[in-house]
């Protein structure tokens, strides 16, 4: 190929360009109603079109027969423009011009006058790459600039430019690219180059541009590149070295239903098929972090709609359904903790397999722990650690039957109500953590104002674990199910707020001193999972 594609099929003037609809339009009006600014400032993310829009505004303002600002194509002005030999349209990389002598040299040039256009046009590419002594001489220009010079300066990282400059300029803020918007231009592209590719491949494509149209059209050049007027799936996944969106629903399908097998053999195949693992996991993290978003609030979509089709949306809401928000926070943990140990484990798929194994809760009945030293009071005990129930089989109709009616909000809950319903939240948190049924046992209510409940507990350790995010929305989660209402779980110290701890479960009134330390040791045992065997 004998030119980039994204050279290409660069759009020539306004009514081509794809996407950024709301800046086009306001660039298309200041030129109707003739108010051209004299400083513009362009950001956003690479490959959003900043530098194709700054040269189709320039083009446009300088074509001698417009009309309604599409540019004519055909006068002197465009045809200089298009082909690059206007004296007076001047593009600068502000990256390999930096200094503060490039920025006299050019204050110098802006009192000359356009040669063959109206308007001459300066375009300053990566504008936060100049110096601090760069910015303050261009300063001195965009505060008194002569009538027939524009600047328009573009960035990807806005907080590095003076807030000096950024006030003299109309800024316009370049969003990613949806999905659709960058399927649509690949589409065009394809066609236009006899290519054969369905569409899972363009989604797989766009997917990887991150929201960015050149970076898009770059992968497309590559993929053409093999020479094969039949672009299949699998060739795409060989170049980006990456699975496709879909193999990360159905590994999450999986997990959802707790078949730990099929999510395994997944993360084999895709190792045996020679794909990166790291750069699964990262997909695979991502895909979850849109799943937790959409738990939220579905209209938080919004902040990854340039990632995933309308169709694919609808399916990671179906998908939110059948989950709650702990058990997302609770899978997004374990697989950030084992993107750090995939390069260095002597098997890497072993640490995503583990976090498969935890994430749908596969474990055996028992695992049997090395025996501790003896210690004065217990000669010969030894600690087995077990999960309270096994849950390999547990299935949503083995979990509490909560009613799935809209939660009420704004309502002062009933203290009495609260108190009487306690019993019931120690039975249904049990399947979804066993140690959270130990903790709330060991707690009691202290307060209930409005829709906030404040736990008393006895000790920092119970507290900091009630405190842990995913336990905090847990007991949210279930208890507000049993109070049919929105609730804030707030937790306390007894001896904070000057209340007795109350009697722990397994405490009688006259328990001897070794009696309370062994019923202490049984509810910390309970808490970490294990029980105490003695031989």
């Amino acid at each position: 190929m004998s030119q980039t594609l994204y050279r290409k099929y660069r759009p020539k003037n306004f009514s081509q360009v794809i996407g950024q609809k709301h800046i086009v339009q306001t660039l298309v009006n200041s030129i109707k109603n003739e108010r051209i600014a004299q400083a513009y400032l362009f950001t956003g993310p690479r490959g959003t079109g900043k530098t194709s829009i700054a040269r189709i505004f320039a083009k446009t303002i300088n074509c001698t027969d417009l009309k309604d600002s599409i540019t004519c194509e055909k006068c002197l002005a465009c045809k200089l423009i298009d082909e690059g030999k206007s004296f007076d349209i001047i593009e600068i990389d502000a990256a390999s011009n930096t200094g503060v002598d490039n920025i006299r040299e050019l204050r110098e040039t802006v009192k000359l006058p356009a040669t063959v256009l109206k308007y001459k046009v300066y375009i300053i590419d990566e504008v936060h790459m100049l110096s601090m002594g760069a910015f303050n001489a261009l300063l001195k220009t965009l505060e008194e600039p002569p009538a027939h010079v524009i600047f328009i300066l573009a960035t990807t990282e806005i907080h590095k430019v003076p807030d000096t400059i950024i006030s003299r300029c109309q800024r316009f803020d370049f969003a990613r690219l949806p999905i659709e918007n960058i399927i649509e231009k690949l589409t065009i592209i394809a066609k236009s180059e006899k290519v054969k590719i369905d569409k899972g491949s363009l989604e797989m494509i766009a997917i990887a541009s991150e929201g960015g149209m050149r970076d898009a059209e770059s992968l497309l050049g590559q993929v053409i590149s093999l020479e094969d007027k039949d672009i299949t799936l699998k060739e795409v996944r060989e170049i980006l070295g990456t699975a496709d969106r879909k193999f990360s629903h159905e590994l999450m399908e999986d997990i959802i239903s707790e078949n730990s097998t099929d999510a395994i053999e997944k993360i084999n195949l895709i190792l045996l098929e020679g794909y990166d693992l790291e750069v699964f996991n990262k997909s695979l993290i991502n895909y979850l972090r849109q799943l937790m978003l959409l738990k939220v609030n579905p209209l938080l979509k919004s902040h990854f709609s340039y990632e995933m089709t309308t169709e694919q949306t609808e399916k990671m809401l179906k998908q939110s359904e059948k989950i709650e928000l702990p058990k997302i926070i609770s899978i997004i943990n374990l697989f950030l903790d084992a993107q750090g140990k995939i390069s260095s484990s002597i098997l890497p798929q072993l640490p995503l397999e583990i976090a498969i194994i935890n994430a749908t809760n596969t474990f055996p009945e028992n695992v049997v722990s090395p025996a501790p030293q003896p210690t004065e009071n217990n000669p010969a005990q030894k600690v087995v650690y077990a999960p309270a129930k096994p849950v390999e089989n547990l299935k949503l109709s083995d979990k509490p039957s909560n009613d799935s009616k809209p939660l009420k909000q704004g309502i002062n809950l009933d203290e009495d109500e609260v108190k009487s319903k306690w019993k019931q939240l120690l039975i249904d948190i049990k399947p979804f953590n066993h140690s959270l049924k130990a903790l709330l046992s060991n707690s009691q209510i202290f307060k209930v104002e409005k829709q906030t409940i404040t736990l008393a507990t006895p000790y920092d350790f119970y507290r900091d674990k009630l405190n842990i995010l995913t336990n905090k929305l847990t007991v949210e989660d279930v208890f507000g199910k049993i109070l049919g209402s929105k609730i804030i779980i707030k937790v306390v110290l007894c001896k904070e707020v000057g209340i007795e701890p109350k009697v722990i479960e397994q405490e009688k009134p006259a328990m001897e001193k070794e009696n309370h330390q062994n019923s202490l040791l049984s509810s910390a045992l309970e808490i970490m999972g294990g029980k105490v065997v003695e031989e």
